[in-house]
């Protein structure tokens, strides 16, 4: 337990200095050139921003004047973790599921399976917010339909659309984990053991199965949430959603990059503490 304590203490250290180098670096550059002594002076400012976290404050372009940052950003924080939440939810799920029956399937099914996810797979982000928006547009088109807002603004939220698109990018990316993984699980001595007990398939995939599968999953998620977040980045920008990565678009300073970055770090790390602690070791199967 030292051992962990210790190790995740210098990891947050680590991840902090980090962090606060990365909300500095476009000082770095000053006319074309690198300035090193801009992008130091800009560090110390980042840090020093640290212990005065509740008195930032940003030029609201509308009001046309500087206000607090917080509790100005929290609405857009919300929007946000609602996208984000939702859609793992439903992509989860819907991997699952599919995983689910990958695993009853024959060999002919799985081979047609395979094909389909794989194609899928490789259509780019912007093509899903393209292609969710022309459905809602022909939905309208051809029954009035009009209930579904394919764009946000200041005072509207836009939710079903980029719940529905990042939840289309991120199963595909999750079926691609989790059958792969069934494959090189099926001939596993805990699921022989199963199957010579008589154990049916369902109850083979839930309580056998899938528990080994739970803690691999997890690090895949942890090790891809870079690539499911700037899909999350292309989305709310693109849908106009009124979230904080779009904030930091519209306010382009290195006080609200470091507490984006932050906001986004300290969440996950806790979150991975937690889930370190609690997973039980047997789940683990030797991975640490």
């Amino acid at each position: 337990m030292q051992s962990f304590v210790i190790r995740k203490t210098i990891q947050l250290i680590m991840a902090l200095l980090v962090l606060l180098g990365v909300s500095a670096l476009p000082s770095l550059i000053v006319q074309m050139r690198p300035d090193f002594s801009n992008y130091f002076k800009t560090v110390e400012q980042q840090l020093n921003l640290l212990t005065t976290w509740d008195t930032i404050t940003y030029y609201n372009a509308t009001a046309a004047e500087n206000r607090l940052l917080f509790p100005d950003l929290e609405p857009f924080i919300q929007e946000t973790l609602l996208i984000f939440s939702s859609a793992l939810i439903c992509s989860a799920v819907a991997a699952l599921l599919y995983a689910f029956l990958f695993y009853q399937a024959g060999p002919k099914i799985r081979s047609l399976l395979t094909q389909v996810t794989r194609t899928l797979e490789m259509v780019p982000d912007l093509f899903w917010v393209i292609f969710s928006q022309c459905i809602v547009i022909i939905l309208f088109k051809t029954t009035g339909f009009n209930r579904i807002e394919i764009a946000g603004g200041a005072d509207d939220h836009v939710r079903f659309l980029p719940i529905l698109t990042l939840s289309l990018t991120t199963v595909f990316f999750f079926i691609k984990w989790l059958t792969g993984r069934i494959q090189e699980e099926q001939g596993a001595s805990y699921l022989e053991l199963a199957r010579a007990k008589g154990i049916q398939s369902t109850r083979q995939f839930w309580q056998h199965l899938l528990p080994n599968l739970f803690y691999r999953f997890y690090l895949f998620f942890r090790t891809n949430i870079i690539t499911i977040l700037s899909s999350l980045v292309v989305i709310e920008y693109t849908f106009n959603v009124q979230g904080m990565f779009r904030f930091i678009l519209i306010n382009q300073d290195f006080s609200i990059l470091l507490v984006l970055l932050l906001l986004i770090y300290v969440p996950f790390f806790i979150f991975d503490t937690v889930v370190e602690l609690c997973i039980p070791r047997s789940w683990k199967g030797g991975i640490s």
